[in-house]
């Protein structure tokens, strides 16, 4: 059985070599336009140091409301566009994740999402990342499985291709989650066949116009990697509270003179407070939601302990307070 981790950290040449040398040969990274994203000179390095990767796609996968036919849908074509933007090779998994506590009356409408991926994906194979009991509804659904510890009462499913067994553990400088390959998990290795000069065209470079019109199957993150612009900051420019946007409305591609008013580098702003057991309100519900936890608006003990296991999966300080570090992870 083969080692593997998982981290939200970006890594580099030297460290991608230092966790070769603790002993794993497997690394799980997420694709995207964000802080925890990889890009194809990272996989370079990744492959470089003798390390096989495995490609995660996650936005806010962390509350039964995520789960749409539609946001399915969107999180396909978002994904397979990134794979093929860092060269990933067609064939190769992409996980989707079920990140929370999901109960067995949330298991529809992560049928519903799969789907959605399903129909949508062309080129890639299809992970799903989450406890026993999410792992084995939806079995026949995707190609892989990747179970985690989390929320699965010490049972651990025997099809599965990987088992996250440990959270939050530090090697090498690196917070990362443990993971045992049990079988080939759909990872891919170096492509000797692509050249350096041919990768340079998978993005190709394009002037930025003042705005841009939203057509029918858009979304955020695509016109953000067709410009070359992280979807945070057309988020920020435009004022948008959430991901989604609507044919014909007009979208500013390019920072205003005025600064917009923001808190930190979460897509929702932070509160300026620290949240915690004996707080109220929406902000309460909003990382309930988060969290996976009963949505009454009131931070007490089982909020702040289902806040603690996010913070330990995420390489957080672990103390149930979301602070700023904690809430722009979530948000």
């Amino acid at each position: 059985m083969s080692k593997g981790f998982d981290c939200a950290t970006k890594l580099t040449t030297v460290t991608a070599k230092l966790l070769k040398a603790a002993g794993f040969d497997y690394v799980a990274r997420y694709l995207g336009n964000s802080w925890k994203t990889f890009d194809a000179a990272e996989a370079k390095a990744i492959h470089d140091a003798g390390l096989n990767l495995i490609s995660i796609f996650e936005k806010n996968s962390t509350y039964v409301g995520y789960f749409t036919k539609s946001q399915g849908i969107a999180d396909a074509k978002e994904a397979e566009q990134y794979a093929k933007a860092v060269g990933q090779p067609t064939g190769t998994a992409i996980y989707f994740t079920v990140d929370y506590n999901a109960q067995s009356s949330h298991m529809g409408a992560i049928k519903d999402y799969l789907a959605g991926v399903k129909e949508t994906i062309k080129d890639y194979k299809i992970g799903l990342y989450g406890s026993y009991s999410v792992i084995n509804a939806m079995k026949d659904m995707v190609d892989y499985h990747w179970q985690t510890y989390a929320w699965s009462g010490g049972k651990v499913a025997d099809f599965i291709h990987m088992h996250q067994y440990e959270n939050g553990v530090s090697v090498s400088g690196i917070s990362l989650d443990r993971n045992d390959i049990k079988k080939d998990p759909g990872h891919w290795g170096k492509v000797a066949t692509v050249k350096a000069s041919s990768t340079k065209t998978v993005v190709k470079k394009v002037s930025v116009p003042d705005s841009y019109t939203v057509k029918k199957g858009d979304t955020l993150s695509e016109i953000g990697a067709k410009y070359g612009l992280d979807y945070h900051d057309l988020k920020t420019w435009n004022g948008l509270k959430s991901d989604t946007i609507y044919p014909g409305q007009k979208l500013k591609l390019k920072k205003p003179t005025t600064k917009a008013k923001t808190n930190g580098k979460a897509i929702v702003p932070y509160p300026g407070h620290l949240i915690k057991n004996g707080s109220t309100g929406k902000d309460v519900i909003r990382i309930q939601n988060a969290v996976g936890v009963t949505a009454d608006g009131l931070y007490g003990a089982k909020t702040e302990a289902a806040v603690k296991a996010y913070q330990k999966r995420h390489g957080l300080a672990v103390d149930g307070i979301v602070g700023p570090d904690t809430w722009n992870v979530m948000f």
